[in-house]
Order: structure tokens, then sequence, then C-alpha cells
């Protein structure tokens, strides 16, 4: 006992000032917390637990470690608060039409797409009714010009709500659509017919015109296979780009190169920062009277939040202006500019702004890529010093090109079980990629994008854009060509909550602490994915609309496809059984027996004696079986059952939903 205590004295003596650290993962455990309720609690609750917090914080402030918990729990209670008030203030999902309908808006922002655009609607009527407080995204036909930002439109439409998810711990549309404020989304069948023009003193307006003029003479001077990319870097509009260049970007590992996010604020805020730092050097009495770095700095900072606000003040471009504000306030200081400590703030402040962000692909990969790269450097921070010590040219480039692969490896290992997480996929070419794509975008796309925009009211941005379209384009030829590689996607099975949850513990600890007892971290990440590698799929799956229906029979899966399947729904059943082959059902009878398992395409009241029926149409029911079939999913959701010789393990969607606001239907028996 008393070894114990003296370790953990010295542990904690040998980590003072990290466990400040904790305060984020309190915080985001109790936002993980208030989500993953079945239903949503009192709002009394928001104001109860920080109050509760602070009077445990005011009992325990003389006593070290009970004070310390004190503030955990108060972050954690904030956070669950805030969550909870962010999604009591968001406004109800409306009831969406079926059929065409009339809707009229005004026009919020144009997205550019490979053929066409699409446009989204504030403020929009449906079918000459109320005015929501929701968004409107409406996609063109092709050939039709996107109207102004701001004018007042009006057209005939197909609307949809969020579809539900595929299966049960599927993707949730519907709660990303809730808290991106939208009402619905649909196809435009008509042309835009413009009511009433754009004002001219809307700023948020004008910023989308200037996007749209970007855009625009870009694909003057590049082709849309270079200029789709120079658009997304230089506006934030991803989805010009055509599928299967994105889908390139995405075998090689080179998808962060297309999310704009912390790579890009970081050059453009790297090139204003030098150009600031010359252009001061070039007086002699600017260089000794004037504080070059911190003017540089601010400058920067400047340069950052303008393009920040330019491509669309997104999630992780806000997390990467948040670490650049601190980095500049440490500058401004004196005080060391990157450090975990930066990193717990701005994560804690975008939590607070926006709970719902941890939830999101962007929010882990980007957090978890950020603090690998501060904790992985501060760890081998002496061995490289020695090596820079004594290099020499050659040594020079061997360090360039070795610090470019620890980079990449830091932040595409931390990163990657959160992609295979939220898409089901691993791209094991990342490291070779991003040797070439990064530096290349870098020191000369992003310079020459910058140079453009300088030159865009001047009618020469051609001259910019072009120089830069050839370093593009030596990206894209690199990519096509890395998707041809063996494995260059490799399909993993939906990963448990439990195992990333595990494995986002295990890396939080290995990252926060400077100590020996880091290394218990890969403990947690070695559990994490062998309870990934131990998941069970589903030996049954049913889709919302009960019209298709997968049933596992060893190594393969029996496919019931009906008509007007959804076949988005489809490619998200693919990674459920991972490399299990999805074959049609040859059952050319009305019913088939396998296993356990009862298929059946009509009524029946005699089930052979099996445990489980599953069925495209509604079942009378017959003794003895659980019943899956279009009844119980158009009441449920999509189904999943796990068949084992003791019992069968039934989970619906609405079960695994919950009743939540973003829970479409709640009142449907």
């Amino acid at each position: 006992m008393v070894l114990a205590r003296d370790w953990f004295a010295r542990w904690v003596e040998a980590e003072r000032g990290h466990f400040i650290l904790l305060l984020p993962v309190a915080m985001g455990a109790a936002i993980l917390v208030y989500f993953a309720l079945p239903s949503e609690p009192p709002l009394w609750l928001a104001a109860a637990l920080p109050v509760g917090a602070l009077l445990a914080l005011g009992a325990s402030w003389r006593f070290p470690y009970a004070r310390f918990l004190a503030w955990l729990l108060l972050a954690g209670a904030i956070g669950f608060a805030r969550a909870e008030y962010r999604s009591a203030t968001m406004p109800p999902m409306p009831p969406i039409p079926s059929g065409v309908v009339s809707v009229s808006g005004f026009v919020a922002r144009v997205e550019m797409l490979p053929n066409t655009a699409r446009v989204v609607l504030r403020a929009p009527r449906i079918d000459h009714g109320p005015t929501l407080r929701r968004l409107v995204r409406l996609k063109l036909r092709p050939g039709d010009a996107p109207p102004d930002p701001g004018a007042l439109v009006k057209a005939y439409a197909l609307l949809f709500g969020p579809d539900p998810p595929a299966y049960p711990g599927g993707w949730q549309q519907g709660r990303d659509e809730y808290f991106a404020n939208l009402a619905a989304v649909g196809v435009a069948l008509t042309p835009l017919k413009q009511l009433r023009p754009a004002p001219p003193s809307q700023w948020r307006d004008a910023l989308q015109a200037l996007r749209l003029e970007i855009a625009t003479q870009i694909l003057r001077a590049l082709p849309l296979s270079t200029g789709a990319i120079a658009v997304t870097l230089l506006t934030g509009d991803e989805q010009i780009i055509p599928a299967d260049e994105r889908q390139g970007f995405i075998l090689s590992g080179l998808a962060h190169i297309l999310a704009v996010a912390g790579l890009h604020v970081g050059i453009v805020m790297g090139i204003v920062f030098v150009l600031a730092r010359w252009g001061l050097s070039r007086s002699a009495w600017m260089a000794l009277h004037w504080p070059g770095k911190p003017i540089a700095a601010v400058l920067a900072l400047a340069g950052g939040a303008g393009y920040a606000v330019l491509t669309g003040a997104h999630l992780p471009i806000l997390r990467s202006l948040a670490m650049a504000s601190l980095v500049t306030l440490g500058v401004l200081l004196g005080r060391r500019a990157v450090s975990l400590r930066g990193l717990a703030l701005a994560a804690m402040i975008l939590l607070l702004a926006t709970p719902e962000a941890i939830l999101s692909a962007s929010f882990q990969m980007s957090f978890s890529a950020v603090a690998a790269l501060i904790a992985g450097y501060e760890a081998v921070h002496p061995i490289w010093r020695r090596f820079h010590a004594g290099r020499s040219m050659l040594g020079a480039g061997l360090m360039h090109v070795a610090e470019l692969a620890f980079t990449s490896l830091l932040a595409g290992g931390a990163s990657m079980p959160f992609s295979a997480y939220q898409f089901q996929q691993i791209e094991p070419y990342w490291i070779p990629a991003n040797l070439v794509a990064v530096p290349l975008t870098a020191l000369w796309i992003m310079p020459w994008g910058l140079a453009g925009l300088a030159l865009l009211k001047l009618h020469l941005a051609w001259l910019a854009f072009k120089p830069m379209g050839w370093g593009i384009a030596i990206i894209v030829w690199m990519t096509a060509h890395i998707a041809t590689w063996p494995d260059a996607l490799l399909k993993v099975a939906p990963m448990p909550g439990a195992a990333i949850l595990l494995i986002a513990a295990g890396l939080a600890w290995l990252c926060l602490w400077r100590s020996a007892a880091r290394l218990a971290g890969a403990g947690l990440i070695a559990a994490g994915l062998v309870a990934a590698l131990l998941a069970r799929p589903p030996d049954v799956l049913v889709s919302a609309d009960a019209r298709l229906i997968g049933i596992r029979q060893g190594g393969q899966v029996l496919l019931v496809e009906m008509p007007k399947a959804s076949s988005f729904t489809l490619e998200q059943w693919r990674a459920v059984w991972g490399g299990a082959r999805l074959v049609p059902s040859a059952c050319s009878a009305a019913t088939c027996r396998i296993g356990a398992v009862l298929y059946a395409a009509t009524p029946v009241t005699d089930c052979q004696g099996a445990r489980l029926l599953v069925s495209p149409v509604s079942q009378p029911g017959c003794a003895g079986a659980v019943i899956l079939d279009a009844s119980r999913a158009a009441r449920d959701g999509a189904l999943a059952a796990w068949v084992s010789p003791a019992r069968i393990r039934l989970i619906t969607d609405r079960a695994w939903e919950g009743a939540r606001p973003w829970v479409p239907n709640l009142s449907q028996p």
C-alpha cells in the first residue's frame, strides 16, 4: 500500500501541469453520454448539473485531489448542459410533403457541382406555407444558371427528408441535418425564377458572389480535372470535384487535401508570415524599431481568418484558426506557440460552440492527428536535435524526408481508427502519397492560388491559376496511379462503440502524459483493436422499408433485393459483413429455410420450426418464431438479428436512436 502511494505521488509530481488537459476529455465524455441517452433528459438538468458541480467544487476546495475531481465534474456538467441546450434551441424538423411542391426562399449559398450547381435557401416556404426557420438545399438541373446570392427565387421541386440509417448503429443522417439546420434536400424540376434581385448591402451575399467569381475564373483558366481541386482549395466548395477524382484522393490517403482545414490555413498563415517578415526587413529603420515577428504573426492570423471566412468557416478550419490564435498569442507574449494546452483550450471552445461536433469525423480525425503530432514531436525532440546538429546538405535533405514521413505516420496513424470507425475503410498508402502531395501543396499550389486571389480584380488571375493547375495535375496523376495499387482501399466492418472509445482513451492517455505511465495507453488501444476484431456481424439485416434483406450463411450473405430498393442502403451493407460476398438469393419457392432462419415472400402461418421469420411483407405470425417483417420495419426502422443456439438477439434502429429531437416520426406506432 505504501509503495503504491509513493508511486502515485511520484507520478503526480512528474505530470504536474498536465492534469488540466483532462478538462476537455471530461467535457467531451459528458457530451457523448448526452448523445448516447435513449431519450431526451429534462431541460432543468442543464441548469442543475453545473450548479451541483460548482457546489462540489466549493466543498472540496481545501482538498487538492477532491478539488481536481470536482473540476473534472464541472467540465463534464458544462459539456452535458451545453449539448442539451443546443439540442433544445434548434428549430424543430418540419414535415416534408411528398410529390412536386413549390419552393421559394433567399439564396444563402451556391455550391458548384461537376455538371451543375446546388443552392441553399434560407427562410424557405413550401407550397406558399409559413416561412420555415430551417434551410432547404436544392440541386439544379444541368445547364441551369445558378442565381445570385441573396436573391429571392422560386422553383418546383421534389423534396426529401433525411434517409433512415441503413442498419442499427449506422450513419444518422437525420441527426446531421438536424444540427446543420436543414429542413430538407431536393432536386429542382424547373429553372429557378428570380422574384426579387439580391440587395447590394448584404455582406454574406457579397461573399458568396466572390466565391462564385473565383470559381468562374478558375474554371475559365483550368480544365475541370484540375480546376475543381483549385476551386475547393480557394473557396471550400468540394462538391464540384468529379466522383472518380475524389475517389482517387481517398484511395491515396489524401482526402485531407480536399477538406480545407488545418493544413491549408497553416500554409496560408505561413506564406503571409514569411512575406510580412520579408517586407518589414526591407527597411533598416523598421527592422530596428518595429517588433517584426509579432507584427508578422498578427498579419498571418488576419490572413488565416480571411481564408477561413472565404472557405466557409466550417468546423475543421475553425479548430485550426482557434489553434492559430493561441499560437499568435504565444508569439506576442513570448511563450511557447504550439502546445497540448493550446489544443485543449481550442477543443473546449469548439465543444462549447458546437457540442455535436464531437460525433463528426472531422473533429475526431483532426484533433487526434494534432494531438499525436504535438506529443510525438515532444517525445522525439532530443533525438531529432542530435541528428540536426551535424547535418550536411545530403543529411538535411534526408532529414526533411524523414520528418515528412514521421509527420504523416503520426497524423495518419492517429486518425486512421476514426476513419475506420466513420467510413469503414483504411487507406494503407497514405505515407508515400503525403510525402509528395503535402510539400507540393505548401510550396507551389497554395502560393500560386493566393497570388491568383490577389490578381482577381485585375482580371489577371489566370496568370497564377495556370501554374497552380500544373501542381494539381501532378497530384491528380499520382492519385490515379496509387488507386491502381493492390489493396489501395481496405474495407473494414463497422467498429463497435466500445472499441473506438477504448482506442480514443488509449490515444488520449498516450498523448496527454509525459512519464513512462503513458505507455499504458498502448494497452487500451490494443484492447480496442481486439474488441473491433472480435465483433460479430449480424446474421440478418432488414432495411427500414423491408425492400432489402440479408441473411448470412457461412462466408457469404444471401441478399433479397425488391424493386426500388435503396442503392445507398445496399452500399452501406457491404461493409457490415467485411469480406463476405453478397449474392442474390436463389430461393425460387415462396419460402426458404436457412438454418434457424425462415425467409417467406408471402404470408405464412407455419414457420416450419424456424426460430426467426424474415419477410418483405407483413406476416400474421406463427408460434415460436421472432418475426422481422415489413410491419416491424415500418414501426422500428432497420432491423438486425444475431442467431445463436441459446437465443436470438435483436436490435432495432428505433431502440438504437431513441426518442430524440432529430429522430422523425416518433408519434407513429
